[in-house]
């Protein structure tokens, strides 16, 4: 006979990714393409209308669920003002960045820094990842440099906190970069 405890052992941690970055980066494809491949999402083509607010997508084969964030200003400002609603027990972040938005781009680490700060004081054993998202084909990456550019900006504070990241150069026109890119977490 089993006890109660010995039932609990088996049962997984729920799963908590969270998808965060600035508008127009393109975080809801990435999350509607993710759980397209999972049967846990409408149908395809993705909708392309800005996320308001937090959407939560729970992976039912997989125990997690995916919280894609807006990343209007208006909704950037409500997480950071209200973080204890929003960085609990995250198990994987990821932070998209639009290597397109040239203009966007020191936006885009503000935004990052303030967030990680959040993530280290309510969820410190959070997985950090980085899309660097739009590597379509044709797009010449080394143009303007933007994932060194951001890269150098935000790794002496996550050395400085001992976080290890992972990065992925990810695209729509290639599905598998965002499978890779999902599949220490799924």
């Amino acid at each position: 006979m089993k006890s109660l405890m010995d039932n609990t052992k088996n049962q997984e941690k729920p799963i908590k990714i969270v998808v965060m970055g600035m508008e127009n980066a393109g975080k809801t494809t990435v999350v509607d393409i993710l759980t397209k491949a999972t049967g846990d999402a409408p149908s395809y083509p993705p909708d392309m209308y800005p996320t308001k607010s937090v959407e939560r997508r729970t992976l039912s084969k997989k125990n997690a669920t995916i919280w894609d964030f807006g990343g209007q200003e208006l909704y950037r400002n409500e997480y950071l003002a209200n973080p204890e609603s929003y960085f609990h027990e995250i198990t994987s972040f990821y932070y998209v960045i639009d290597v397109q938005d040239y203009y966007r781009l020191f936006a885009s680490y503000m935004y990052f820094m303030a967030v990680f700060q959040l993530i280290i004081k309510f969820s410190p054993d959070a997985r950090i990842f980085f899309l660097f998202h739009k590597m379509d084909p044709n797009f010449d990456a080394n143009k303007k440099n933007l994932k060194q550019k951001f890269l150098e900006h935000i790794e002496p504070f996550l050395k400085a906190n001992n976080k290890s990241f992972i990065m992925y150069d990810t695209t729509i026109f290639n599905l598998n970069s965002l499978r890779t890119a999902f599949s220490h977490v799924l």
